[in-house]
């Protein structure tokens, strides 16, 4: 008989419990459901978003690849606008920007390589994309400029900012800081280069190294 009595004072021990307690579990359980329901709602979109930025990304290159510029233009700005957290918008900007050099229009490859470098996320890109400035800065009759960007130097690229600067030195008629910046970019390839990639790399600074051959003598 006491067993029976124990019961029902669980019972109404656990109904107690559940009058005292029933909201804050509901309300725990509604906000863990929403948070789940919340999260999945948000990869969906993202993944959505990502795909959407992808696609255009892609008519972008294609209209690059058909010289329709304006086309191109349109589909670069919306990706700026509507994708801006996206890596397709600085890979967007960085593709007209190719194709604004191409077109001769340096001034619109300088803004979107200045926007694609404010907002690249991926840290590697961004001296790729200091790289392409400097050259077309140089070409803008900007050399001072150029320079200053390719000072901040880039482990990755040390090779290409060294001959760049090399080629802007030679254009200013300072042929020794040519010199000094071929040497050092090919110096930069690390030894022998036959049949690997860096190999027509390397056979072109050889080359302009060749062709500074009386400042080599001057310096020995």
């Amino acid at each position: 008989m006491s067993t029976h009595y124990d019961d029902e004072a669980q019972v109404e021990d656990l109904r107690r419990w559940w009058k005292d307690n029933w909201l804050p579990l509901a309300v725990g359980l509604g906000l863990g459901l929403a948070a789940i329901f919340g999260w999945e709602y948000y990869r969906t979109q993202k993944n959505q978003t990502r795909a959407e930025a992808s696609q255009l990304f892609e008519e972008l290159k294609t209209a690059v690849t058909a010289k329709k510029y304006d086309d191109a233009v349109k589909m670069a700005d919306r990706l700026a606008s509507d994708f801006e957290s996206t890596p397709y918008a600085a890979a967007g900007a960085m593709k007209l920007a190719q194709a604004a050099v191409d077109d001769n229009k340096l001034d619109d490859a300088r803004i979107r390589l200045e926007w694609a470098y404010a907002h690249a996320d991926d840290e590697a890109l961004k001296p790729l994309i200091h790289l392409r400035l400097a050259r077309v800065l140089w070409q803008q009759g900007k050399a001072p400029d150029a320079l200053k960007l390719l000072d901040a130097g880039a482990d990755s690229y040390a090779v290409l900012f060294d001959e760049l600067r090399g080629d802007i030195k030679l254009a200013e008629g300072d042929r020794a800081a040519a010199l000094a910046a071929y040497t050092k970019a090919i110096g930069g390839l690390g030894g022998e280069t036959t049949g690997t990639p860096n190999a027509p790399i390397a056979e072109s600074l050889q080359h302009k190294i060749d062709d500074l051959a009386d400042v080599a003598a001057v310096k020995s």
